[in-house]
């Protein structure tokens, strides 16, 4: 399991210029008889299904190649991997702690990193990113 890269091949920081955060949910699951009334039965104490977007602006080609390398290294949305805290830097200790609670996470790509190119050889670098109990 290889961690989210924190630096590309030239030893440049890789950080992300917008961060979209969605918590988690408790496992679920809701059953509705024929006269309308439902019923819901939880089946864990812990919620799942963190989603995390990461945006990158106006990156290198050396920071693009980083990213796209490691979502191949993890057969795209089959291989869990974590996410180094230098990710959520700027973020308060409390606000950090959602992000990465409960701690046995792992990420996984929803899709494949979303790239447009908008200067020579700088592009937009977009990863949607959703966490899984492990």
């Amino acid at each position: 399991m290889a961690a989210f890269p924190i630096v590309n091949s030239n030893g440049d920081r890789i950080r992300p210029s917008a961060r979209s955060f969605t918590p988690g949910d408790y496992p679920t699951k809701i059953y509705r008889s024929l006269s309308g009334k439902t019923i819901r039965r939880s089946f864990g104490s812990k919620p799942t299904n963190f989603q995390l977007t990461l945006g990158f602006n106006a990156v290198s080609e050396s920071t693009l190649k980083a990213i796209v390398d490691h979502y191949n290294g993890q057969y795209g949305s089959i291989v869990g991997f974590t996410m180094p805290k230098e990710m959520f830097s700027g973020l308060s200790a409390d606000v950090y702690a959602l992000f990465q609670n409960p701690s046995n996470t792992d990420w996984f790509y929803v899709e494949s990193p979303q790239i447009e190119s908008v200067f020579g050889q700088y592009s937009n670098v977009t990863i949607t990113l959703v966490a899984d109990l492990v």
